[in-house]
């Protein structure tokens, strides 16, 4: 079968250039030389077979449906409707870059399946346009119907041409600036409501109807999947004990399985760079049932959205930061698209007196900044020796500054303006943690916005001391 991917390289322009006997919906064809036709309501099936050998052919032209968004969208909804279903299979489809013709936007992608032990081509061209879409499918185990594929396919073109509209609707967005943005909700069932930022050293799955982050790490692969929605009882902890056992279905917590999901947890609350509530949990679990087994930091994400709740999981080894570090880092920019975003004080929230530890001795302060209302900083590192809080606080009552300078925002960046005149800017959050039954502390963490895109960086976080 691997000589059939020679069709592959067939350019809208080769489709136009040949004559079209046939239509149906926006598609001219010409049908294939000594196929058979079922002509059905929703789809024109031409077919040839081989009954000595079992080799087949088929080729499905289905009628126009409504569209689901992007080209995209469009394509995923048919690969699962109109391939994987039917005809049961699950391989993702290998991709060819999106194309236009006469406006409308169009995707092909194949895959190769066992059908009933022989190898099978599954191809499916999708064409996308006015909120409609368009569908011909291929089936073939041989590679003698190779020519007939490739005179069909060259044969195709559309019959209306609405290059001269201007549609947004089935553009696709794409990868720019590091951001993977994806569509408008349509529905509770899609997983293309989220707009990401991919993070340094991983990469990005999005074939089919599955969303997700994935890295290869020394130890194994790590994966961040993106969820559909549910609805939400309004209140994010609630919802995050009936949803996290459903997502880590036959896991249990690892040390006291009859203890509360939150007695040993580590727990993040606060505000998306949108403005929506997020709840963020990771505890340690392992398999019922089995004594030995491979224990794993499991985490749930949850975001409100109206009254629904997203939902975002991950795993992680139990002494593991990956998985952590790209969740520190996506929650900078996430959003749900369609979500109109709010104004959130960033400087309000700022004002004050923040500093992170050392970790060497308890209550150590390493770097410590304090912002004014008169949008001023004024900034302090630790000594050559060590020092505690008390040191600091006679610091910033003197007003014993190393350094200062000026600074504002725009949006969720945080821009620093040095008294010698450079600049560096951040993106910025600020978020509420407790581990187990402890008090819940006020942090902001900082993220530089011209970062290393070859590696992740750890995240630092600052508590409020003043």
């Amino acid at each position: 079968m691997k000589n059939i991917f020679i069709l592959l390289t067939l350019t809208f322009h080769t489709m136009m250039a040949f004559s079209q006997k046939n239509s149906f919906g926006i598609i001219n064809y010409t049908a294939p030389s000594g196929y058979e036709l079922i002509n059905n309501e929703n789809v024109l099936t031409y077919y040839k077979e081989d009954k000595s050998t079992g080799t087949y052919c088929n080729i499905f032209i289905y009628k126009i449906m409504p569209g689901h968004g992007s080209v995209q969208q469009d394509f995923d909804f048919a690969w699962i409707n109109l391939m994987q279903a039917p005809f049961k299979f699950t391989s993702q489809a290998n991709m060819q870059p999106a194309a236009v013709l006469k406006g409308w936007q169009f995707l092909m992608g194949t895959t190769i399946y066992s059908d009933n032990g022989v190898k099978t081509m599954a191809m499916l061209t999708s064409f996308s346009g006015e909120n409609t879409m368009q569908n011909v499918c291929i089936l073939s185990n041989s590679d003698s119907y190779k020519t007939d594929i490739e005179n069909f396919i060259a044969s195709v073109d559309v019959s209306k041409d609405i290059s001269a509209q201007t549609t947004t609707q089935n553009t696709d967005t794409a990868v720019t600036n590091n951001t993977t943005q994806t569509d408008t909700i349509n529905d509770t069932g899609n997983k293309s409501f989220y707009s990401i930022v991919t993070p340094p050293t991983w990469s990005l799955n999005a074939t089919g109807n599955s969303l997700m982050l994935e890295k290869n790490a020394r130890d194994g692969k790590r994966v961040i999947e993106f969820m559909n929605m549910i609805q939400s009882t309004g209140d994010l902890a609630k919802d995050m004990e009936h949803i996290f056992f459903e997502v880590f279905d036959g896991w249990q917590l690892h040390n006291s399985p009859t203890n509360s999901l939150f007695e040993n947890a580590t727990n993040e609350k606060g505000l998306t760079c949108q403005g929506l509530n997020y709840y963020m949990l990771s505890n340690s679990i392992s398999k019922k049932g089995m004594q030995n087994g491979d224990v794993i930091t499991a985490t749930i994400l949850l975001v409100q959205v109206g009254d629904k709740v997203a939902i975002i999981n991950a795993t992680d080894n139990i002494l593991g930061s990956e998985v952590q570090m790209a969740l520190n880092f996506l929650l900078y920019n996430l959003k749900i698209k369609g979500i109109a975003d709010k104004n959130l004080d960033y400087k309000k929230q700022l004002i004050g007196t923040w500093g992170n530890s050392s970790g060497t001795v308890n209550n150590n302060l390493k770097f410590v900044t304090s912002y004014t209302a008169d949008g001023k900083y004024y900034t302090l590192s630790e000594s050559s020796y060590t020092v505690g809080y008390d040191y600091y606080y006679d610091l910033i009552k003197h007003k014993q500054f190393k350094s200062s300078g000026s600074f504002n925002f725009n949006k969720n960046v945080l821009e620093r303006k040095f008294s010698s005149g450079g600049m560096s800017k951040y993106f910025i959050r600020f978020f509420s943690t407790k581990y187990g039954n402890f008090e819940w502390k006020n942090n902001m963490n900082l993220y530089e916005v011209d970062y290393d895109k070859t590696r992740i960086n750890s995240y630092t976080y600052f508590q409020k001391i003043d």
